[in-house]
């Protein structure tokens, strides 16, 4: 925010999101933004370099990898 310069990491994870995904994939503020988190959507074969990028600069840890399934939703029994 304006009134924590000091913090910004909100936004420079989207212009890291910007620089390493070159417009494949998206992201965007995910919640209010008052933790500190975004989503990506990130193309498998840039998942593995975006995954180590992002924790070099924000901590182990910090990006966290869920799979989204092909087949979408489905009932079960």
């Amino acid at each position: 925010t304006s009134k924590d310069v000091e913090h910004q990491s909100v936004s420079v994870a989207l212009a890291m999101c910007e620089y390493l995904l070159k417009g494949k994939g998206a992201w965007r503020v995910h919640g209010g933004g008052f933790a500190g988190t975004i989503q990506a959507f990130v193309p498998v074969e840039l998942a593995a370099k975006y995954s180590e990028y992002m924790d070099g600069i924000f901590g182990a840890g910090s990006c966290y990898t869920l799979s989204v399934r092909m087949s979408g939703a489905i009932k079960i029994s």
